[in-house]
């Protein structure tokens, strides 16, 4: 699991999943805020970049 999330109404960046299913998430406009949470509390977003 790559890219981006919406999570409580925020984009995030995935940064790494855990087998256990769950992710840990850093706001994209905020470095500093990375939090771990459960992938079924996620939203993928597509990635504009991609063709």
């Amino acid at each position: 699991m790559t890219g981006n999330v919406l999570y409580k109404g925020r984009v995030f960046k995935i940064l790494f999943c855990y087998d256990t299913g769950y992710c840990e998430i850093r706001d994209i406009y905020n470095v500093f805020k990375v939090e771990l949470v459960h992938n079924s509390q996620l939203t993928m977003l597509e990635d504009i970049c991609t063709p």
